[in-house]
């Protein structure tokens, strides 16, 4: 009994002179594990030695001869993302006079392949002297396949090795991320003792499955309301919660080990990253209402969608790792659908604050994952259950928010059929009342044709019938006035053909619709202007004298002039020729039109830019009521430039 004592106080001592001058590898005693010390489940941390093989060629026999092993920094367990197979080792020391089985586990789920090699250190002999170490065991877990092939059935690599009494163990093993796209290393193991890994997978398996079968629970709920109300957010939802449930079992290593143990590869867990992320976006933009609310951000989350339905498809055509990236940038916009419930809420959105408060848990839950996986926080079983945590707090406040709406919806049936029997209690009056108003209605939109059938669609302004039946009007009153003063303008756009044919039709009608408003500024509330057709107007006034008409005249052919189209950056500059004829008592409607139109066309002969004045005594008047071709008005024409001076 005291030789064991003693010889268990000083195997310490034996193993650190073992290492640091025995044997061809540099190994240090701060990795050797003391299995009677060592609580299980607990992680290698930074007990480990590490080297990197960008040869991807190093072998066992390779690795044992290494002499630049490094050793982490301390605390550090997770590198980042590498493409790089390195090789880790470390010591398991069992003192005790029995075989000890341990299972070193490793921390993750998502790895390619993993080889462990284990050897029993040669014992040292009563003079001190190196026996010879023991062979290679070597096992192999490889993440596509089968099952079966698994060291240890685990969802998560994991390999058994037995540590005979009073003995060490070198571990050696080569971690391999994948080469298709980086993926993030821990280089830490997890020591357990058997018993205690078996008992401590059996919870972690009940949680896992309890949480997935909340999360499929709540979809196929929420697609039974789907098919109960036909509100396609119910459906939005369904497909979400499937998709979080389906990218929680990748996550855990479930899905690999359950769902398809015989081939599954890491493109699969990017797949379903990218389509949660596309079914939360499109969930999350039907249950805020955004393409109403918020019409540019609904264009930006549709842009996300497409950058992440490119990414699915590179995904599929063996780019993972541009599907990888795309993910981490897009990913970086759930961060911005927190404060966008808020807004919703103040858009008085039903239930948004209760749907903010369910995604920032399933925020807070990926990136502390994410955090987690690129190693800036410690890799401990709680932080690697916080994305689980998270999504079943935000699967269960985002269900009781269904449950809400469902409420609502019920509510809202309830009152459309009371509101349905008051109507039916009144249906007499309530027939009434409908055809009062469609009535009214009849009455409004006849009197809106009508209007429409008076306007020129183009300006605005009266059309050619409407023109005619009120120069009509102006005529009558005329009549019964002891003083008649009307005066008719008939106005040309001059060259608009030219407009059309050098800067296009379209040019040609932002012309019209410019002219048109430049008369209607110039001109009195009571006169009448219209658009007879083409690039023709007429004015018709009264009340007035003949010098204010013929000045009036002259500011419309001014402000024409003055006023510049803007067409497609640039401005279009056009002029308006204008014939003016006053009417007389033995006129009528259609001599008082040949009048104007005659003074027009001379003033285009004159040159455009203009307006000509027709003037005819009382009996070129008589004799033109009898042949109006052969008498003609006198003419007097005044240019533009001629009013400037």
């Amino acid at each position: 009994m005291w030789r064991r004592r003693i010889r268990n106080l000083l195997s310490p001592f034996f193993i650190f002179l073992f290492i640091a001058f025995g044997g061809a590898g540099v190994v240090y005693a701060d990795t050797a594990i003391d299995l009677s010390l060592w609580e299980s489940g607990a992680s290698t941390v930074d007990r480990y030695h590490y080297v990197e093989d960008p040869s991807h060629q190093l072998t066992i026999d390779d690795a044992v001869s290494l002499q630049r092993w490094q050793h982490p920094e301390k605390g550090v367990v997770n590198r980042g993302f590498s493409t790089v197979p390195s090789w880790i080792t470390f010591q398991l020391f069992n003192p005790e006079p029995f075989q000890k089985t341990v299972i070193v586990e490793y921390v993750d789920a998502s790895v390619e392949t993993i080889d462990l090699y284990t050897r029993v250190q040669g014992e040292m002999g009563e003079k001190g002297e190196k026996r010879e170490n023991g062979t290679f065991t070597h096992q192999h877990f490889a993440y596509n396949q089968p099952n079966d092939t698994r060291p240890v059935s685990f969802y998560r690599p994991a390999f058994s090795v037995a540590i005979p009494p009073d003995s060490t163990v070198d571990v050696y093993y080569r971690l391999f991320q994948g080469s298709d796209f980086p993926m993030h290393r821990f280089d830490s193991m997890r020591i357990w003792d058997e018993n205690t890994f078996y008992r401590s997978s059996h919870i972690e398996l009940s949680l896992l499955m309890i949480l997935l079968c909340v999360e499929t629970a709540m979809g196929i709920a929420t697609l039974l309301a789907f098919f109960a109300t036909k509100d396609r957010l119910f459906l939005y939802y369904a497909a979400f919660a499937f998709s979080a449930a389906s990218l929680f079992a990748s996550f855990s290593g479930v899905w690999s080990y359950f769902i398809a143990p015989n081939h599954y590869e890491l493109w699969m867990v990017v797949l379903q990253i990218n389509l949660c992320q596309i079914i939360a976006l499109l969930f999350v933009r039907q249950f805020l209402n955004v393409s109403e609310h918020f019409p540019r951000i609904d264009k930006l989350l549709l842009a996300v969608v497409a950058i992440d339905v490119v990414g699915v498809i590179l995904n599929l055509l063996g780019e993972p790792y541009l599907s990888r990236v795309i993910i981490d940038f897009t990913a970086i916009g759930a961060f911005l659908l927190a404060p966008l419930g808020i807004y919703a809420h103040k858009k008085k959105v039903p239930h948004a604050l209760l749907f903010t408060g369910s995604w920032v848990f399933f925020v807070i839950g990926m990136a502390l994952a994410s955090l987690r996986l690129r190693g800036y926080i410690a890799d401990t079983p709680l932080s690697e259950w916080l994305i689980y945590f998270g999504g079943l707090v935000e699967v269960l406040l985002l269900t009781s928010v269904m449950i809400l709406r469902f409420k609502h919806m019920q509510q809202e049936k309830q009152r459309i059929e009371a509101e349905h029997c008051q109507h039916l209690e009144n249906a007499a009056h309530v027939l009434e009342e409908r055809v009062k108003e469609q009535t009214k209605q009849l009455y409004e939109a006849k009197a809106l044709a009508e209007k429409e059938a008076r306007t020129d669609l183009l300006t605005g302004l009266p059309n050619r019938r409407s023109f005619f039946e009120g120069a009509q009007h102006f005529i009558e009153r005329a009549k019964r006035n002891t003083a008649p003063n009307v005066y008719l303008l008939m106005i040309d756009v001059d060259h608009f053909k030219k407009v059309n044919d050098t800067f296009s039709h379209a040019c040609g009608d932002s012309v019209l619709r410019e002219v048109g408003k430049t008369l209607s500024l110039s001109l009195r509330k009571t006169d009448l202007l219209s658009r007879l057709g083409g690039e023709e107007f007429a004015v018709i006034m009264e009340n007035v004298s003949e010098d204010a008409a013929k000045a009036m005249t002259e500011r419309l052919l001014l402000a024409v002039e003055n006023t510049d189209v803007l067409f497609e950056n640039q401005f279009v500059n056009v002029t308006i020729s204008v014939g003016m004829a006053t009417w007389n008592s033995t006129q009528n409607l259609d001599q008082l039109l040949q009048e104007a139109d005659h003074a027009l066309y001379q003033a285009k002969r004159e040159g455009r830019n203009r307006v000509a004045y027709a003037s005819v005594d009382a009996l070129q008047h008589t004799e033109a009521l009898k042949d109006p071709l052969i008498i003609r008005p006198t003419l007097t024409n005044v240019s533009a430039s001629d009013i400037r001076a």
